[in-house]
């Protein structure tokens, strides 16, 4: 299953990302790409939900992250840091052209 995502997708991707991301350990590139597109980051106060468990992708590996978009918990070799989003929402044809298109 392949995701179509349009600009305004990916910002809100990336928004609902940062909100879970200290500022302080925000890559220095995408901190200067959201100030250059007026992205603005909004601190999330709730506590998230602790990461336990096996990955719900790959069922092998200790999952470390949640996907921002199902919820699913996953490893590193499952999940596209970069988005916050595990590899069955965004497959990795798709995103290779986001790659592409917007790194």
């Amino acid at each position: 299953m392949v995701i179509k995502m349009d600009d305004e997708e990916i910002i809100a991707f990336l928004k609902e990302r940062m909100k879970k991301t200290e500022l302080t350990d925000m890559n220095e590139e995408l901190r200067k790409w959201m100030e250059e597109h007026g992205v603005q980051i909004e601190k999330d106060t709730e506590d998230e939900e602790p990461v336990e468990g096996t990955c719900e992708i790959c069922e092998l590996r200790d999952a470390e992250y949640r996907c921002i978009r199902c919820g699913k918990i996953a490893c590193m070799s499952c999940f596209w840091v970069m988005l916050g989003i595990c590899k069955e929402c965004i497959t990795e044809e798709k995103m290779k052209e986001l790659k592409e298109h917007y790194f």
